[in-house]
């Protein structure tokens, strides 16, 4: 299935939806850093700010790096369905 192209904020509401926060002062110059808390520690991605989307490719890569893909329970309808 190809992704849906997500804004910034629809990204950030869903993220939030799944317990996820974001904290910009870890990212580099113009990342921002999204993280969240497991049993066994802390996981987290940054992502560079540029533009009105999100590129796929990040989405991608968050949605494995915090445990939130179909492997993980997570359905890629969920996912999107919490814009």
């Amino acid at each position: 299935m190809s992704q849906p192209k997500l804004t910034w904020p629809e990204l950030r509401r869903i993220l939030r939806s799944f317990g996820v926060a974001e904290d910009p002062s870890r990212g580099k110059g113009s990342h921002t850093y999204f993280f969240k808390q497991f049993p066994d520690g802390e996981y987290g991605y940054p992502v560079p700010q540029h533009g009105k989307d999100v590129p796929s490719v990040y989405v991608k890569s968050l949605r494995k790096r915090l445990r939130l893909t179909p492997n993980d329970g997570i359905s890629d309808a969920e996912f999107f369905g919490r814009r």
